[in-house]
């Protein structure tokens, strides 16, 4: 079989084994009933049910809009999507200028989120301004980029802006979220501690750094934090406009040249102004105090729950997410910090223990179905490991247990806000303590020891985040703060007297407390005498007091990430706590909210305009066979909620003189399974033997391929199960006189994909880990007029991954693959299946272009073809560990060496006809491998390998390049 014919033919349904459950995750479900509206800018397309939030969005766009194109730049010369979504419980937004402007806006409240719960008008207006600005960054073109985009539409390559830095992307972002607003991450206190802590240990990121690519905390948020805060800071010193006017700039320069754009802006380069802006801040951290003495009880971690001691005070639970393993619930001794259990979990969320001290309670999110991803509640047995699950689809978060242990206080999600509920363990029956109110936000719901009463952070309009006391049903008994600071995490002392919580009102989180009987009795109008419990340069927060009242747990924070620490619990050393008020920031333009609602009559959702193609693309793919390189172009397109798209393409095969084309449909409107429809022209030129006589053929295939794709994720595996069924057109045209018998060909083809997947990765990875991946590919082919000749292949591809620490910034893995591949016919040739080879993944560059290629049925050692069969087996045993993480490059270079890793490994493998001996061949090597991050975001590895063969009768020993993973 001819590679063209193979590669035509596995493409619809293999490549979808490929795609992971993170396809989910980025896409809205295509299959709700969708309205929509228009405003003057925006055409909003949100599902049934939810036309108010849309509203409330639809005026926030309106706002930002108008505020960005009168002190940013110029606005987009078409609508934007806003598309609105409520189908998962992790609080997000994003924008993309491709294929055409759009916005997804999740109506979940982001709260929950430290570094985004400082906001006063509402959530939707930091978040609007942040994702809009995106928007007019990215769309605008100058000069010759405008020309670019004038010929090829909206091709990726003309849009300036990917050219950038990615702190200059979300930095500026960040700031005109905070500058519109008032509020936001450039402002909040989050961001303010990170770079601040940085300065303080010499730790501050120089700028070719500033992308977050290394795998160090604060990691993706890195290019946010600096990028927000260093153009603050230029604004401050040489005023607004230079930070629009850097956008400007920007979007009429070369690739890569925007270092020196800055120099009638700041008076030197962009990397001269960071490094004066490090330098102001390392002098200002050199006069800081000393940390106070306190005990760590786990080690460095970039997200850490409120610690828990359990009810006998010897255990604290918490969660946590390092960069080298699972997220996890984590149960520690209180007084060494020795882990005691440790129990894998799907992302952050807080604990609560049971009366008893046998069982611990937690959140986490789950798929639902391919799109929906929900939180819910769990128990977890501390005697077996075993965990429970006591809801689905509950969308509940941030429980904590009652003193007698009946019922679960948590928040739950829902019509773009969020409310406190009460959740009885015995019927699993919920009770709301209050209602779901646009204007208001709850988070970190806390029992007093008596049950009478909940602690809970609140947010209400015009207010930042302020902590209350309620009773059972909701009524607020005491409101403990009324300031701009934000003040989370509530906590209560074991016997009631004392009420914590962490408030930034001085600029970075520390812990305070009020005596809760006081405050009780004496007149709400009276603002609380609120006592410092700590006084940490770097940070505390999320309070724990022991049960018998001598240790206070907290998570402290430092350069390098979180930590929990115990220190003792001494009220009489507290001082007494300052106003401390925050200072309220001035906004451009006017205050979100003002001017009418706007939006006109809601009708159903049409795909188009979005749906029409918005740019071409050349494709080049060059060919060492006989056919020679194919020319063509590319057209794409896709609606805003990603229900239907397709690909069509139309190329000149060079060699062989002939027109191939593609054209490819996904209809995604079933939610599951999501159905594809392939239609393929292509030429491909082989040789063949007939009667002894070699001669070439010129073969044309054309395909008509439906496949539907059953996607089953979950956060810690996913299940796909892809059928299709295809038509197949053969032509043969011999040349040099040959006559064949046969030279037209109609197959029928059923395909069946199946794939499994439990392997992840973690930032400082160097390798997939702690897990294990499958995918089988079935084939069945039959000639329309002769089904008694058939061909049906096989091809199972397993790979396994160990991991276990030893040295290094990561941890070691054992990786295995076994590839297997069997061909039968009838009365016609069965499959011929390749051995030898590198093993590598091509790097895609665009324009069809590659770097590397990769043998399905690698060798290494061994040259392409060394062995051919209808059966073949191949194998790989690998050892992989980290070297270097060097997270550097030069200056605002696109290109930035991210880590070093090694691998010794063991190659063998056979390929043999039916009838034959199988003759093993095999060979061992070493590999250095580079991972490097080019146009500052995209990271590619290159692999300098050694092999050597075992059998130099038809291997040689050399070195190598290749590309990507070996598997």
């Amino acid at each position: 079989m001819s590679p063209a014919r193979r590669t035509s033919r596995l493409a619809a349904v293999a490549s979808l084994l490929v795609i992971g459950a993170t396809t989910a995750r980025s896409q809205v479900p295509p299959d709700a009933s969708y309205l929509q509206f228009e405003t003057e800018h925006f055409r909003v397309v949100f599902p049934e049910g939810m036309e108010p939030f849309a509203r409330r969005a639809a005026a926030s766009a309106e706002w930002a809009y108008g505020t960005l194109a009168e002190h940013f730049v110029r606005a987009p010369r078409s609508r934007v999507a806003l598309v609105v979504t409520d189908h998962t419980d992790r609080p997000n937004a994003s924008a993309t200028p491709l294929p055409s402007n759009r916005i997804v806006l999740i109506a979940a409240p982001q709260i929950a989120t430290r570094q985004l719960n400082y906001y006063e008008s509402d959530w939707v207006d930091v978040a609007m301004a942040h994702e809009l600005t995106h928007i007019f960054h990215l769309d605008r073109a100058a000069g010759i980029w405008s020309i670019g985009r004038f010929v090829f539409g909206r091709q990726p390559t003309f849009f300036p802006a990917f050219y950038q830095p990615r702190w200059v992307i979300e930095g500026l972002a960040t700031y005109y979220e905070s500058r519109l607003t008032g509020v936001g991450r450039a402002y909040g206190s989050t961001f303010n501690s990170w770079v601040r802590n940085d300065a303080r240990a010499d730790e501050l990121r120089p700028v070719d750094a500033a992308n977050g690519i290394k795998p160090t905390f604060p990691a993706a948020s890195t290019p946010y934090a600096y990028g927000g805060l260093y153009l603050r800071a230029m604004a401050a010193e040489h005023g607004d406009s230079v930070v629009a006017l850097l956008a400007k700039k920007g979007a009429r320069r070369l690739p890569y040249t925007l270092n020196w754009a800055s120099g009638s802006l700041y008076g030197q380069s962009l990397t001269g102004s960071w490094n004066d802006w490090r330098a102001r801040l390392a002098e200002a951290a050199a006069t800081s105090d000393d940390a106070e003495a306190a005990r760590p009880l786990s080690g460095q971690a970039w997200s850490l729950s409120a610690p828990r001691f359990a009810p006998d005070g010897r255990l604290i639970a918490f969660s946590a997410i390092t960069p080298r393993d699972d997220p996890a619930v984590v149960v520690v001794d209180a007084a060494s910090g020795a882990t005691v259990l440790r129990r894998r979990r799907n992302g952050p969320g807080g604990v609560s223990w049971a009366p008893d001290g046998s069982a611990v309670y937690h959140s986490q999110v789950e798929f639902v179905d391919r799109y929906t991803i929900y939180s819910d509640l769990y128990r977890i047995d501390l005697a077996s490991g075993h965990e429970e699950r006591l809801t689905a689809g509950a969308r509940l978060s941030s429980p904590d247990l009652a003193p007698d242990g009946g019922s679960l206080v948590a928040v739950q999600t829902g019509n773009g806000t969020n409310r406190l509920v009460e959740l009885d363990l015995e019927t699993l029956t919920l009770r709301p303590i209050t209602g779901f109110v646009p204007d208001v936000n709850w988070e970190h719901p806390r029992w007093s020891p008596d049950g009478r009463y909940i602690a809970a952070e609140r947010w209400q309009s015009g207010a930042v985040l302020d902590l209350v006391v309620i009773d059972r049903d909701g009524c607020t008994v005491r409101r403990i703060t009324r300031d701009s600071a934000g003040d989370i995490t509530p906590a209560w002392s074991p016997d009631g007297r004392y009420l914590l919580w962490a408030s930034d009102r001085y600029g970075s989180y520390d812990i305070l407390a009020v005596e809760w009987a006081r405050e009780l009795a004496a007149d709400g109008g009276t603002p609380p005498r609120a006592w410092r419990v700590t006084r940490a340069p770097m940070g505390a927060s999320d309070p724990a007091v022991s049960p018998d009242g001598r240790w206070l747990a907290f998570v402290a924070l430092y350069p390098d990430g979180l930590r929990v620490e115990r220190r003792s619990f001494e009220p009489a050393t507290w001082l007494e706590a300052g106003p401390g008020e925050r200072e309220r920031r001035e906004r451009l333009g006017p205050p979100p909210g003002a001017g009418p609602s706007p939006g006109g009559e809601v009708h159903g959702y049409s795909p188009f305009p979005s749906l029409w193609p918005k740019a071409w693309t050349p494709f080049l793919a060059l060919s060492d066979g006989l056919e020679g390189d194919l020319l063509g172009a590319v057209v794409t397109g896709t609606d805003d909620i990603r229900r239907h798209s397709y690909t069509l393409f139309a190329g000149w095969r060079i060699g062989l003189e002939k027109v191939e084309w593609q054209a490819a449909y996904r209809y995604a409107g079933l939610g599951d399974p999501v159905l594809g429809l392939t239609a393929i022209q292509s030429w491909d030129e082989n040789l063949r033997t007939a009667d002894g006589t070699l001669f070439t053929t010129v073969e044309r295939e054309r395909n008509v391929i439906v496949t539907a794709d059953f996607l089953r994720p979950r956060q810690r595996s996913s299940f796909r199960i892809s059928p299709g069924f295809g038509v197949q057109f053969l032509r043969f045209e011999p040349t040099g006189g040959v006559q064949l018998t046969d030279s037209t060909f109609t197959d029928l083809e059923a395909l069946l994909g199946i794939g499994f997947s439990t392997a992840r990765s973690y930032p400082r990875s160097v390798s997939p880990e702690n897990g294990w991946s499958a995918s089988l590919l079935l084939s069945h082919q039959r000639l329309a007029d002769d089904f008694d000749r058939w061909e049906a292949s096989a091809e199972l591809a397993w790979r396994g991954f160990i991991s276990f620490p030893v040295f290094g910034f990561a941890h070691h893995v054992l990786a295995g693959r076994l590839d297997l591949g069997t061909s039968y016919g009838r009365d016609r040739g069965a499959e011929i299946f390749e051995l030898g080879g590198l093993l590598a993944r091509p790097l895609n560059l665009g324009f069809g272009l590659a770097i590397g290629h990769g043998e399905t049925y690698g060798l290494r050692g061994y040259p392409e073809n060394v062995q051919v069969g209808d059966r073949i087996a191949a194998a790989s045993l690998e050892y992989r560990f980290p070297l270097l993480l060097v997270g550097r490059g030069y200056g605002l270079w696109p290109l930035f060496l991210d880590r070093v890793s090694m691998s010794f490994f063991l190659d063998a493998g056979s390929a043999w006809f039916d009838a034959d001996a199988i003759d093993v061949l095999a060979s061992a090597g070493a590999e250095l491998s580079i991972d490097l991050a080019v146009n500052y975001n995209a990271v590619f590895r290159f692999r300098f390998g050694y092999a050597q063969p075992f059998d130099r009768a038809v291997g040689d020993p050399e070195p190598y390049l290749a590309t990507g993973l070996a598997f």
